[in-house]
């Protein structure tokens, strides 16, 4: 099931969500009916931001290549552009969007027909989760709206990235030691305006020492079209699984390789777990040595159909691993471990 909350600020009201899986475009699963319950429940945190105000500031760009540029497109399609060595998304409050040669302020928004998407979305990873690992992990969902909250993102070479830190004032109070994995999920444009940032990739994810959210990986999606997929979701959340089984959970798996050539893993698939777009170099993925993924989703349902070990619980949290890492000061206390659950 999916649990839910909504806040203005840290105020809680109660929001209505809808469960249903309609909506993805994940393969149909048949149901299944495990003999044991789950050996790993894990909790996953879905932050969603109703409204996310930003500004984009910088030099115009006076490139005649528009790939050059950093944009922000208007309802008509018109774009602004920016140096893409100058520009920058920062908080509203910031002093520098008055000083900006060239600024667009916008508030990225998630109307409720969007709501419900991430919630077909979530349930539509549960639901395949559950059955790729014959019933042994169960994601235990809980929804949090988050009103309204000034951000700024920080700026990769791919594009654009919303770290933990510009969530963490509002969303901290969300998520326990019992988290294992964090969704935050912002909209795309302006709902008002119609002005839309470039965000190109819409979504990223950090292990734990890049930057946790509370102790956990985090994985920031902008609820586009690119990224409001079913495959998009599962990829981010096999990215989180796998920084946590490298970073925090004691499984004798084999996660960085190198990895022996294919069909030389060994008889034991489940001694080793690879990153997610390992398919040519997996030693017993279908793929293995080809010179590219043919398909991606088959891969991902690979990786649990044939790497989970069925029966070992995960943990995905490092408050919550006993023993003092990160920015601890004592034995899963101290830092932002303080401050998960208030």
């Amino acid at each position: 099931m999916i649990a839910e909350g909504v806040r203005a600020g840290l105020v809680a009201t109660a929001l209505a969500v809808a469960t249903s899986c309609g909506g993805t475009s994940g393969k149909v699963l048949e149901g299944i009916h495990p003999t044991t319950p789950p050996a790993s429940n894990v909790r996953l945190d879905v932050l969603v931001v109703r409204a996310l105000s930003t500004c984009v500031i910088g030099n115009p760009c006076n490139s005649s290549d528009s790939s050059q540029c950093y944009f922000v497109t208007d309802a008509g399609g018109v774009k602004t552009t920016f140096d893409s060595s100058s520009y920058e998304l920062v908080s509203p409050s910031d002093s520098r969007v008055a000083s900006a040669a060239q600024s667009r302020c916008l508030t990225l928004t998630i109307d409720d027909t969007q709501g419900a998407a991430v919630n077909d979305l979530m349930t539509g990873l549960r639901s395949r989760v559950f059955q790729l690992t014959g019933g042994d992990v169960n994601i235990d969902v809980h929804r949090h709206d988050i009103a309204a909250v000034d951000a700024g993102f920080v700026r990769y070479s791919p594009g654009p990235f919303l770290e933990p830190p510009a969530i963490e004032p509002v969303g901290l109070v969300d998520v326990t030691r019992d988290t294992d994995f964090v969704f935050v999920v912002t909209g795309h444009r302006d709902a008002d305006s119609g002005l839309a940032p470039e965000l190109s990739p819409c979504d990223g994810t950090n292990w734990l020492a890049q930057g946790s959210f509370g102790g956990s990986t985090y994985t920031w999606l902008a609820l586009s079209d690119a990224c409001r997929t079913a495959d998009i979701v599962m990829h981010a959340w096999l990215a989180q699984l796998y920084f946590g089984l490298r970073d925090l959970t004691s499984s004798g798996k084999t996660t960085m390789g190198p990895f022996p050539a294919c069909g030389q893993g060994g008889t034991d698939p489940t001694s080793w777990f690879p990153w997610v777009d390992a398919c040519t170099t997996d030693p017993d993925a279908p793929n293995c040595g080809a010179a590219r993924c043919p398909d991606a989703e088959a891969y991902e349902e690979h990786l649990l159909s044939a790497h989970w070990t069925r029966g070992r619980p995960f943990n995905g949290n490092y408050c919550n691993d006993g023993r003092m890492d990160f920015g601890e000061t004592g034995v899963d206390s101290g830092g932002k471990c303080d401050l998960l659950g208030r």
